[in-house]
């Protein structure tokens, strides 16, 4: 995957100092050299009419080619981080939680709420999330980038809700354009390499054009090492599954030895002698004595990836009237993450297996118990098996084809064929299975031979000892090691039909509009490895295969109506509105909408404004998973002694009914106890999932004073409002239980439950009862979905670039200064009536929501020379933690931080141009917070490399 030396040597004959523009968030116009703006027709993303300004009513940041690589940005998702309107989503730098994509979330909103576009047109998702996966999209083909933050439903349809984010590629080239790139971490460490070729040419006169793009990209991982001391080490505690294992007393099974029956919370035993139990040192500083594990330094903080694309894009013009297009798009991507070896808890171990019977201390703990025979509860890391390591081997494909029409006057129409297909195929190494880890501990078996029921069942089978660190043999490992394979598959059919033109003329200018019609199919596919639809293993959870389709038939219109123009105090004032209407075969039909428009008092002053209703349609997933496995802590409520402590419960007189109702006897009377605190829980979609529905109001100005030529500012509000939010119902499987209990001892006694609730308990749109017991008297839980949640956020967004020719120097000396400042201020971001903003962690969302964040860049050309400056500002957060409604607190947040990259290039002549810069030039290292959601910080908000060197060149022809 690596060709270092070819990497070294590229680094040394180019290696330039230097300065990176951030990708600031430009006002919507375009100015030319001269700071006057340009005119031409243009389509902006947020709506299908084509303008004669680059102005819209819904606010637009553009990021253009040339900031992307003074930059050196490799990776798509690096691009749209630094905005100051994105949440980011999943990176190269995300370990655990990670999927192998890279993701783009508006607003922080779910990336499954961000419309990905690519030249105007949809884009094939990544997997059964309905999210794009930004690896498929290659950054040095990329012209500009145009973001749309706010419902763009009635433009575009479902999964607008969040906005809207357009990749705009470079076409109709002529020559061949070659790139290369290579970076490096100042620690000598996580290296990047990137080469490209660009090509095109005319074809028949001039009537069309055929333009290629392939592209190479290749990045090295990294695990925490000495360099940056604050990943080595769990900064939340670690795990309590160790590598000495852990024998569990249970309350209702004590071992008497050392006065476990009156303590038997502190009586857990640890190995670190093989056989002989310990004192468990339950140390959450993971000191050098601790008996907890420390899974940080196995976590990697920059995933290995390698990616090709290859991109074909023409056009013909097969008559004045007639051009035919074609866009194919392909990528390979395969990169990995890696996670601590499999814990595997709950594990039975029979009294009679071997090593309990010839470790005379472990032994005599089995026997203190009232009930000596039976299993032992244990504990324990498999650090013998290995890291996990998941590997996502990912095939992108997406066509489209398409006919464009000249109409006669501005009349154009256009129809597309559109074909999508993702097909990514997920690898796990080194878990552990759970029939084959139950055969070696059976029953009747030596140190050296399994008992014979397992060698029949496994003739392979080796004996493995848990009691100890380093005592699963070799041979044990490899028999228990089980290595297994997902696949998944999304397809998309899309026929669209757009036309645009002038509907007549009115007294303040043309009416303009836009209408058409569109068909879309998605169809997923997600088979499970045979063990994993099965249950049988230990680090991951079971799943069930999901199929199934969903149909969408829509129609849609937009208008812009001049109102009035050229008159005192109203240089133009105009109308904007659009509809749109979609026939689902899950929901029906749904609608969204907009209206509002802009008032330009003088010429260098436009007050703009719209709302939006924008609606997202549940995704495949969300209607049919198929009860997937998992065990949420959640405690039985009829249990009359806590499993782990022993300690006794008092059941009310509506719960002691109820569950005599279920069990069939009186758990008070009987002292029923549950065997564990996890409840074993099944999660579903939910075929009568509705749409979910957001309200977006924006009110803005833009300012471009005809006295400073060349500057520019924007300044808009927005709120956006979700309902029917689609999540867990009841918040999870906890609420669940705690709402189905609370109904059902209401019915069964006392005040008598809402029917409602008790309705919903026993059916919740899956036809199956919320909670049950299996024959053994478990309680089981299944959680479906449901439009159950709202989210609200607003705040403002302000922008201002300056370009200026520069007066004096001249020759070398003077050319042109850009300045640019983008800074969004989040005023609320509140969940199901809890505020966030403000606030970092991962206690109830995996979110950063600083409430100022901005990005200040400066460039400036003299003759064939560009240096750049970019900052980034992130400001401090509070820990969700620490928010009072959680009634928890004591949580350690994050200061504000500023982020200084640098780069330079040199335009040798027409056709050689070098580059080089550094991206967080102070090295600052990231804050170190509690209940971080992966490696002790947020990687995906702040940056984890550290100072970071890259240099390259480009190549014309």
């Amino acid at each position: 995957m690596n060709n270092v030396k070819y990497r070294r040597s590229l680094l040394a004959t180019t290696m330039i100092g230097g300065v990176a523009l951030a990708m600031a968030a430009s006002p919507s116009f375009a100015q030319s050299q001269d700071g006057t703006t340009e005119v031409g027709e243009i389509v902006v993303t947020g709506s299908r009419i084509v303008r004669q300004d680059y102005v819209a009513n819904s606010p637009v940041a553009t990021v253009s080619a040339e900031q992307i690589q003074a930059r050196g940005d490799v990776n798509v998702e690096q691009i749209l981080n630094q905005l100051p309107q994105v949440v980011p989503g999943l990176s190269a730098n995300s370990n655990n939680p990670a999927n192998g994509s890279a993701t783009v979330d508006l607003r922080g909103l779910g990336p499954s709420r961000t419309l990905v576009l690519v030249n105007g047109r949809r884009f094939v998702p990544y997997d059964k999330s309905n999210a794009v996966d930004l690896n498929s999209i290659p950054a040095a083909l990329i012209e500009r980038v145009e973001v749309v933050s706010g419902g763009a439903s009635a433009t575009y349809g479902s999964d607008a809700l969040a906005g809207v984010v357009n990749f705009i590629f470079k076409d109709n080239f002529e020559g061949l354009a070659v790139n290369t790139q290579y970076g490096v971490s100042g620690f000598g460490d996580g290296e990047q390499f990137n080469a490209s070729a660009l090509f095109g040419a005319n074809i028949a006169d001039g009537r069309g054009n055929v333009t290629g793009f392939v592209g190479y990209a290749d990045r090295d991982g990294f695990l925490p090492n000495e360099d940056r001391p604050w990943a080595l080490s769990s900064n939340a505690g670690g795990s309590g599954t160790g590598i000495y294992g852990g024998l569990n007393n249970l309350g209702t099974n004590n071992y008497t030895a050392v006065g476990c029956s009156t303590a038997p919370t502190p009586c857990r035993r640890s190995f670190r002698t093989a056989g002989v139990p310990g004192q468990f040192n339950n140390d959450f500083g993971l000191g050098a004595s601790s008996d907890r594990y420390d899974f940080a330094p196995v976590n990697l903080l920059q995933s290995p990836s390698e990616r090709y694309n290859a991109v074909l894009l023409g056009h013909y013009d097969i008559n004045d009237t007639f051009t035919a297009f074609t866009e194919v798009f392909y990528t390979n991507t395969r990169n990995n993450i890696q996670l601590a070896p499999t814990p595997a808890t709950g594990i039975n171990i029979p009294y009679g297996n071997y090593f309990v019977q010839n470790y005379p201390a472990l032994l005599a703990y089995a026997n203190s118990r009232p009930n000596p025979t039976a299993p032992l509860n244990f504990d324990r890391r498999m650090a013998e098996v290995g890291a996990r390591v998941e590997s996502h081997d990912t095939n992108v494909l997406q066509f489209n084809g398409g006919l464009r029409a000249n109409l006669g006057g501005d009349w154009k129409a256009e129809g597309i064929y559109a074909y999508g297909r993702t097909e990514l195929r997920t690898s796990i190494e080194n878990d552990v299975s759970r029939s084959r880890l139950a055969a070696a501990l059976a029953a009747g078996g030596t140190a050296t031979s399994c008992a014979a029921s397992s060698l029949q069942l496994f003739p392979g089978c080796v004996p493995v000892n848990l009691f100890g660190a380093g005592t699963i043999t070799p041979q044990a490992a490899n028999f228990i090691r089980l290595n297994f394979a997902d696949t998944s598959i999304f397809e998309r059919q899309n026929l669209t039909f757009n036309v645009t033109g002038t509907a007549f003329e009115l007294p303040a200018g043309p009416l303009s509009v836009a209408f058409g019609a569109e068909y879309r199919e998605d169809k997923l596919s997600f088979t499970p490895d045979a063990a994993k639809a099965s249950g049988d293993i230990f680090g991951f959870n079971a799943e069930r295969p999901v199929a199934g389709r969903t149909e969408s038939k829509e129609l849609y219109a937009e208008a812009v109506i001049p109102l009035v123009r050229d008159v005192p105090f109203i240089k133009s004032l105009e109308l904007e509105v659009g509809a749109r209407m979609a026939d689902y075969d899950t929901v029906g039909k749904i609608y969204a909408y907009k209206a509002g428009g802009s008032w330009e008092p003088v010429d260098s002053l436009r007050f703009r404004g719209i709302y939006q209703r924008a609606v997202r349609a549940p995704n495949v997933f969300e209607l049919f998973q198929a009860n997937d496995q998992g065990f949420p802590a959640v405690l039985d409520p009829c249990t009359t002694r806590n499993p782990s402590s022993g300690a006794a419960r008092t059941l009310s007189t509506g719960v002691r009914n109820f569950c005599t109702a279920q069990l069939g006897f009186d758990p008070v009377a009987t002292g029923f106890v549950a065997q564990n605190t996890q409840t074993e829980s099944f999660f579903y979609g939910n075929p009568n999932l509705t749409e979910e529905t957001s309200d977006t109001v924006t009110l803005g100005a833009v300012w471009q004073p005809t006295f400073v030529p060349g500057l520019s500012m924007s300044l808009d509000y927005y709120d956006i409002k979700v309902e029917d939010y689609i999540g867990t119902i009841f918040g999870g499987v906890s609420g669940i239980v705690n709402q189905c209990f609370a109904a059902g001892a209401a019915a069964s006694g006392t005040t008598g439950a809402p029917v409602s609730a008790v309705a919903e308990c026993n059916n919740a749109g899956i036809g199956l009862p919320l909670i049950y017991r299996d024959p053994a008297g478990n309680l089981k839980a299944r959680a479906p979905l449901g439009n159950v949640s709202q989210l609200q956020t607003s705040g403002v967004d302000f922008s201002t670039r300056y370009g200026w020719n520069v007066p004096w120097g001249g020759g070398f000396w003077g050319q042109k200064l850009d300045v640019a400042v983008n800074l969004t201020y989040l005023d609320s971001y509140e969940l199901d009536g809890i505020e966030y903003k403000g606030t970092v962690g991962a206690y109830n969302i995996s979110a950063s929501l600083p409430e100022w964040k901005a990005n200040v860049s400066l460039g400036y050309d003299f003759g064939p020379v560009r240096v750049n400056y970019s900052g980034t500002y992130i400001d401090a957060m509070d820990n969700q933690g620490n928010i009072p409604d959680f009634q928890d607190g004591g949580y350690v947040g994050t200061d504000s931080y500023w982020y200084h990259d640098v780069s330079a290039s040199y335009d040798f002549n027409d056709n050689v141009e070098i580059f080089g810069g550094v991206r967080n030039l102070a090295d600052k290292a990231p804050p170190v917070f509690d209940n971080a959601n992966d490696g002790n910080t947020d990687p995906n908000n702040f940056d984890v490399v550290g100072r970071y060197f890259f240099v390259g060149a480009r190549l014309k022809y």
